[in-house]
């Protein structure tokens, strides 16, 4: 997986690190942000592996920050529903026709958006947060499936997690307790199917130090910026991207990176021999 192209590794660092940069002001989005874009000059499920490997560090360091504020019983209910969905979340991964997978996917993000623009903000309750219910553990489901599939594994649970009359420390602690342990899920479900290879990793190591740059620049700088116009001008650029995806589709036009440099390399052979 790894790029030739100099102008495409701009490109593909330049997604992370703004997709980072908004997960570290509104505590989640990278992989939103990241499959709304990368998609558009990578095959979809190149982008997809790499924003599976790529978040499970930066997810670890922030997680690290609100360890105390998780708790596992709240947790247990949310977990259980993923390890169920993402399983299935894999295997469509897997099977489905790329096409409707991109399709899919941009009609998830478009529903986040429209979701996002009608949300309001939930009244806090100080105090002991309450055991996980039946929604918890939809939710769970729902995260797990679009997180093996798609690698967004944010919008069921942050919708459920933000309806809830928590403070910020217990949502994050929910939020990047549940990201954490999905996230290390997946990457394992990846590599027993066999997707774990040398330039994924690779390519993954590389991007990884953009990523925690960005999340740590967007929570120095988050404070600063007024959330509700920066949230608003973000779910128009998701919106516009959303679309883009639903009504393109897989671009027929667009192989995958290993194939454009496969094509180069014989590109290159054939005008050695013509000079010989």
């Amino acid at each position: 997986m790894m790029f030739s192209d100099p102008q495409l590794w701009l490109f593909v660092l330049s997604v992370v690190f703004i997709s980072a940069f908004i997960q570290g002001i509104i505590g989640f989005g990278y992989a939103i942000v990241a499959m709304a874009v990368l998609p558009l000059v990578l095959n979809f499920r190149e982008a997809n592996l790499l924003v599976a490997f790529s978040i499970v560090l930066p997810v670890m360091w922030i997680f690290w920050g609100y360890r105390k504020q998780s708790d596992l019983k709240l947790l247990a209910g949310a977990i259980l529903g993923s390890l169920i969905g993402l399983p299935l979340g894999l295997l469509t991964f897997t099977l489905i026709d790329l096409d409707y997978l991109v399709r899919g996917t941009g009609l998830v993000i478009l529903l986040i958006v429209i979701d996002g623009f009608f949300q309001k903000p939930p009244q806090t309750v100080e105090g002991t947060q309450q055991a996980s219910s039946v929604w918890s553990t939809f939710a769970g489901f729902c995260s797990g499936f679009l997180a093996g599939s798609t690698s967004i594994a944010g919008p069921p649970i942050v919708i459920y997690a933000i309806r809830q009359p928590w403070t910020q420390d217990q949502y994050k602690g929910f939020i990047f307790g549940f990201f954490i342990l999905i996230s290390i899920t997946r990457i394992i479900g990846l590599s027993l199917m066999g997707f774990t290879t040398a330039p994924v990793l690779l390519t993954a190591a590389i991007i990884v130090p953009f990523v925690i740059l960005g999340m740590k620049l967007g929570t120095m700088l988050g404070p600063r910026i007024n959330p509700v116009l920066f949230k608003r001008c973000l779910l128009s650029l998701l919106a516009i991207s959303s679309l883009y995806m639903v009504i393109q589709g897989s671009s027929e036009e667009l192989p995958d990176t290993s194939q454009q440099q496969a094509l180069a390399t014989s590109k290159s052979s054939e005008v050695h021999r013509e000079h010989h």
